[in-house]
């Protein structure tokens, strides 16, 4: 990691958002078509609706972080219907993304913005609502993930960290 305080919190950024989207996407391209638009329960979202969510987003504050002044924005496309269609378009989002935190000077990650042009925030504060919308549509379609049995037959088994430290001590005392 480079030595540059800006660069060192530009990769962290870059290595948060896109690493959370490619493990989003690869599972994405686990789910077989045929539930891409399953629910675990009639209110909770689909694999459909999470990665149009996401997708739409990051296409969203890209605009905000590019032109400030959010009523010269296009509209944002409709997502693919296609699933792998959509999934490509998670990965090329990716990578925009990667490009775009990278390429951010000091002095831009400051810059004032507004969401809507209401809101206040800086460039900054539009890539942590990213990391923070990826992670938590990530987290969401991991429920479904698990209830389709993709991610193993048996039952969640959460590390709870008190196991880990009795294990530890347990390895310690022998």
């Amino acid at each position: 990691m480079p030595d540059d305080p800006v660069q060192k919190e530009k990769q962290q950024y870059a290595d948060l958002l896109c690493g959370h989207l490619e493990a989003f996407t690869a599972r994405l391209r686990l789910l077989p078509e045929d539930k891409w638009d399953f629910a675990v329960a009639p209110p909770a979202p689909t694999a459909r609706i999470l990665a149009a969510h996401a997708w739409q987003w990051l296409i969203c504050d890209r605009q905000h972080i590019a032109e400030p002044d959010a009523l010269k924005h296009p509209d944002i496309p409709e997502p693919p219907r296609d699933p792998q269609a959509m999934r490509d378009a998670l990965a090329e989002e990716t990578e925009r993304w990667r490009s775009l935190i990278l390429g951010l000077t000091a002095h831009q990650l400051d810059t004032p913005r507004k969401q809507f042009n209401d809101y206040p925030w800086t460039v900054r504060g539009f890539i942590g609502h990213m990391v923070q919308n990826v992670i938590y549509k990530h987290g969401q379609f991991s429920t479904i993930f698990f209830a389709l049995g993709l991610d193993g037959a048996e039952p969640y088994d959460a590390p709870f960290p008190n196991r880990i430290y009795a294990r530890l001590r347990q390895a310690g005392a022998g």
